[in-house]
């Protein structure tokens, strides 16, 4: 598939189910698959809600990331740490 089939993909999916989500073509175990990648968990049970399985002849899957939000350091609750 063209690079310029996948962005007219990508761009398509945007419109239809919504620019929140990151979308990438990669070639799955079954062929071009949709990837959706949602911010959350809930975000992601949503996108399942309204992407159908197959679209556009390319398999569709919808993941999250699960790592821990990032949250600033703070030199008090670090403790005696020295990184010299």
């Amino acid at each position: 598939m063209s690079i310029l089939k996948e962005d007219v993909l990508k761009l398509k999916a945007a419109v239809e189910f919504g620019s929140e989500y990151i979308y990438t073509i990669k070639n799955g175990g079954l062929g071009l698959t949709l990837v959706v990648e949602a911010e959350t968990r809930e975000d992601a049970r949503s996108a399942r809600k309204k992407i159908p399985g197959n679209w556009e002849g390319l398999y569709v899957i919808v993941i999250y990331s699960t790592s821990i939000e990032e949250v600033e350091w703070d030199p008090e609750l670090s403790g005696n740490v020295d990184v010299s």
